[in-house]
């Protein structure tokens, strides 16, 4: 079986190949911008980068305390997808949260956008950035980081644009999302923290809560294996299921037969405090997963042909599901397989859900 990275092969070879096309022009630019010493230099501004997904942010929250506790000084600024600026700002991940919308996280090609995203990057070149980490390896994201015009700026080169950067990192894709950050970040003396919030135990009044929702559908679990599942937990657990554009489906199926399960609605903050006060999440391999890490309470996640050691919960308290064989479907996405998903037998999931909760109670 192969062994999957961050990225395609395909991507990475084609990307290379677009980043060199453009190396002499950004190396002729890069030969009038002043070179820094991070060791003299004050750092007063620091820039982060995290704007794909909800997940990827809450991934990284103790690198950014990690990056606060070297220069406590210094003003943090993050900035990521308008769908997580509130929760940042409400858990106080950075000094500043600015929100954007980059056309390439959600495959919009509009000449008008692209120009604005370039604008707001100018933008914030205004802010004498001193030091700037981005730790998505993607060329865009060089790109963008470029603009800002940072002193000294850390990022992986994986598809190219090493020049973007004034100290690139080679990538080792084998290594989960928080690992390499936290690889990066250390390159300047930062050592990760544990997380902030203390567990509070296993919450015997809480629900066993159902996150169906996922960013990709080839990452979604089937209604009808939610419905088994629901059956299941509802004669021995309290159930919830989050509302969700996802889960309408399924609300609706479960209002006709099922009178036993409860069901959440909320905006992103007020989740997060109500799941705290939960028994355990289950849900596939999404954000909900990293925000019950976060919160600190057990979460089942379910990983399709996907690597989870690359994206899985960072948490003492998690268990991961996957199909009982490798992937050998025909899939049209490199890693993304909807019939794995679909193997995944919603008996295996209590049972894993069953031992997990009774693991935690024996503690």
């Amino acid at each position: 079986m192969l062994v999957q990275g961050v990225y395609n092969k395909k991507i990475i070879f084609w990307s290379q190949i677009f980043s060199s096309l453009f190396y002499p022009y950004f190396k002729i630019i890069n030969y009038f911008r002043p070179i820094f010493d991070l060791d003299s230099l004050e750092i007063k501004t620091i820039l982060v980068t995290e704007y794909h997904r909800i997940g990827d942010v809450l991934i990284i929250e103790p690198v950014l305390r990690s990056i606060k506790k070297k220069y406590p000084n210094a003003h943090l600024i993050l900035i990521c997808n308008e769908n997580v600026e509130n929760l940042a700002r409400y858990l106080g991940l950075a000094d500043e949260v600015i929100p954007i919308n980059a056309p390439w996280t959600n495959w919009s090609w509009s000449v008008l956008k692209w120009w604005r995203v370039r604008s707001f990057a100018k933008q914030l070149s205004s802010r004498q950035i001193d030091l700037a980490f981005d730790f998505k390896g993607d060329l865009r994201n060089g790109w963008f980081l470029w603009l800002t015009y940072p002193k000294v700026s850390f990022g992986y080169d994986t598809t190219g644009g090493g020049y973007f950067f004034t100290n690139p990192i080679k990538m080792n894709q084998g290594l989960h999302q928080l690992d390499r950050a936290e690889k990066m970040v250390s390159k300047i003396g930062c050592q990760l923290v544990d997380r902030q919030n203390t567990p509070q135990g296993l919450n015997d009044n809480g629900a066993v809560v159902l996150h169906v929702g996922a960013t990709d559908q080839r990452r979604s679990w089937p209604t009808k294996n939610w419905i088994t599942l629901v059956d299941m937990l509802s004669n021995k657990f309290k159930t919830s299921i989050v509302e969700t554009n996802e889960s309408k489906q399924l609300i609706e199926q479960l209002k006709k037969t099922n009178s036993q399960v409860e069901y959440y609605k909320g905006d992103l903050i007020e989740f997060t405090g109500w799941l705290a006060q939960q028994k355990c999440l289950v849900c596939p391999d999404s954000m909900a997963g990293h925000l019950a890490a976060y919160v600190q309470i057990p979460v089942v996640s379910l990983f399709g042909s996907q690597a989870p050691e690359l994206t899985s919960p960072v948490t003492n308290l998690g268990v991961v599901v996957k199909p009982e064989r490798p992937c050998d479907h025909k899939s049209n996405h490199w890693r993304l397989c909807r019939k794995c998903m679909e193997s995944i037998s919603p008996l295996t999931v209590y049972g894993v859900i069953y031992n997990h909760i009774d693991k935690e109670i024996d503690k």
